[in-house]
């Protein structure tokens, strides 16, 4: 073996065993008691603590190409990395938007030069680029995402019969769609409403993106990929009635997966109030009542994976909401954070951590074609591994975290568990919140 991680709590697909992993050219070679693993180069004794599959977080913008002073590789992956997140999917967002095939190449070239953990990427789907699915799909797209609102034309998902030609042609691929579900009428709606009014306070842009914008957005997704045949994914769900219209929809047969992200699950409107643009995020956060809901959901299976969001923007820009919160860019740095404040709910009995592997690492793997090889831990398997010390207790301060940009919606948070090493393919990565590898040793991932 080249390298063995003994004295923890492995878990596996059949459940925590109490024994060693054994590592062999990245992949897992071996996993049971001691005396039965082969010596290995190099033996790690984890001391007890929780040897759980890597992360995988199918939901990070880092923001490069085209704006690496908000993000880049190197940076968002090490933020990955030390948050115990070993795969990323990047969505296409990003200048130019990957909305063909040359423009995913491009972004695949730039990640292979910097990247620290392994990356997949998304290809994107709009109003005028509906006639390049196939060739994004055959450069090596995991999924496809398109935008009910969004500033980029190119993945603007337009009306409805754009967007059930958008799940036609995505549906020939076999590969998920996404889809932000918010309907951009209403919101445009409400923005205008409230600019007229003059009310540009922080609450207000919880106003302008009511529940019911992104309910009617995922009824008309669900109800159009249903009649395409696509595989539905929805991002970052906030509103109960979308989980559960969701699951009707799953009952007569439709493959559609549900994301929530852990500030729909931990936070509440009322922090708009507390830090005006560097809490907005779309959808906004909800009330109390809708968090709870959500809570309830995740906890008991009606949500399928769990997202960071990851979508970091500049100091400068965010502060352009401080008298006009309309002004200002929705998004907020994440991966590194998920983890964690997680773990501090496994700690705290509010969830299990059988349901944050499933979520985050498991399920997530599946849904971009990349499991058993991600988000498990069997012999086969690529060796990505984080260690987990369920004891650790630590204070999450957006100064110390890798992204570019220090800030967080968990800013002063303490949280009792944490990720100490990340392996991926059987390399350590990061160690106790420092990158152990040179930017580039992340590697691009194609579906299956």
């Amino acid at each position: 073996m080249d390298l063995l991680i003994k004295g923890g709590k492995i878990f596996t697909p059949a459940g925590f065993i109490d024994g060693c992993i054994g590592i062999k050219d990245g992949k897992i070679a071996a996993i049971g008691k001691e005396a039965n693993v082969p010596r290995a180069e190099r033996t790690i004794d984890v001391a007890g603590n929780l040897v759980l599959p890597g992360m995988v977080d199918l939901h990070v913008h880092f923001r490069d190409p085209g704006a690496p002073e908000k993000e880049d590789f190197t940076s968002g992956t090490s933020a990955a990395a030390c948050g115990g997140v070993t795969t990323v999917m990047d969505m296409p967002n990003t200048v130019p938007p990957t909305v063909d095939a040359e423009a995913l190449r491009k972004k695949k070239e730039t990640a292979e030069g910097k990247a620290i953990v392994d990356f997949a990427i998304c290809g994107g789907v709009g109003v005028k680029s509906i006639g390049n699915v196939l060739d994004i799909a055959k450069e090596g797209a995991s999924a496809f995402k398109t935008f009910m609102t969004s500033r980029f034309e190119e993945l603007f998902s337009g009306n409805d019969a754009t967007l059930l030609d958008i799940f036609h042609q995505v549906s020939k691929t076999s590969l998920a769609c996404l889809i932000h579900a918010e309907d951009q009428s209403i919101v445009a709606a409400q923005v205008e409403k409230l600019r007229s009014a003059g009310r540009v306070s922080p609450q207000a842009h919880t106003e302008s993106r009511p529940e019911i914008a992104e309910v009617h957005g995922a009824l008309k997704a669900l109800d159009l990929a249903k009649h395409a045949r696509a595989r539905l994914h929805i991002c970052h769900t906030s509103t109960p009635e979308v989980v559960e219209y969701a699951q009707v929809w799953k009952n007569k047969g439709l493959p559609v997966s549900v994301e929530t992200c852990p500030h729909y699950l931990l936070l509440t409107d009322d922090l708009m109030a507390k830090r005006g643009a560097y809490a907005k995020v779309d959808p906004p956060l909800r009330s109390e009542s809708s968090r709870m809901k959500i809570w309830e959901m995740f906890v008991h299976g009606q949500i399928d994976t769990l997202g960071s969001d990851h979508a970091p923007y500049t100091i400068e820009e965010k502060n352009r909401g401080e008298t006009n919160i309309f002004d200002a860019p929705s998004g907020s740095p994440g991966v590194e954070t998920t983890l964690p404040v997680m773990l501090d709910c496994v700690n705290r009995r509010l969830l299990s951590i059988e349901r944050l592997v499933q979520t985050f690492s498991e399920n997530s793997a599946k849904i971009i074609g990349l499991h058993p090889s991600k988000g498990s831990l069997q012999i086969g398997a690529d060796a990505d591994v984080v260690v987990v010390d369920m004891k650790k207790e630590e204070t999450i301060k957006a100064d110390l975290l890798h992204s570019k940009q220090k800030y967080s919606l968990f800013e002063n948070r303490r949280c009792k568990g944490w990720p100490t090493l990340t392996i991926v393919r059987g390399t350590i990565v990061a160690e106790n919140g420092k990158i152990a590898v040179k930017p580039g040793f992340g590697r691009f991932l194609r579906p299956g």
